[in-house]
């Protein structure tokens, strides 16, 4: 039998984020002098950036799901801190404030997203109570 993929799949996704990503990346490098015209396209230049580093770890996350299982998640210290500083590099490149934007962006849209997952994705933990012993009796 064939193994269909379903829209909902990891490798499209992540497919998909990391040909955006590049996309986002290569425009805003062939753009590079219209960022340096006025402090507005700089602070939108880093909101841009910050849209790469959404697409980037969607990709590396999903990726990630791929190898290691559905029950794998993203943490701070490889996934986040590497596609953040990935980031920041690229959008240094544009502009330097550029980079310090996007870093700030980048934050703003992770604590969103956190807040997104934890309510699609965290199960409620369900508390059953214990019978009570009646206070007259011993249990042997």
């Amino acid at each position: 039998m064939s193994k269909s993929i379903s829209t909902k799949s990891p490798l499209i996704s992540a497919i998909i984020s990391g040909i955006l990503s590049l996309v986002i990346f290569a425009t805003l490098r062939f753009y590079a002098h219209w960022f340096n015209t006025s402090q507005i396209n700089t602070l939108f230049g880093g909101y841009l950036f910050s849209w790469m580093f959404i697409l980037s770890l969607t990709c590396v996350s999903n990726a990630e799901t791929l190898v290691f299982g559905a029950d794998f998640q993203a943490k701070l210290v490889p996934e986040i801190l590497l596609c953040l500083t990935m980031t920041a590099s690229a959008a240094g490149v544009v502009h330097r404030v550029c980079a310090t934007t996007s870093i700030f962006f980048s934050l703003v849209g992770l604590y969103f997203i956190n807040r997104i997952s934890s309510k699609y994705y965290n199960s409620p933990v369900v508390v059953e109570d214990l019978p009570l012993r009646k206070s007259g009796k011993k249990n042997k």
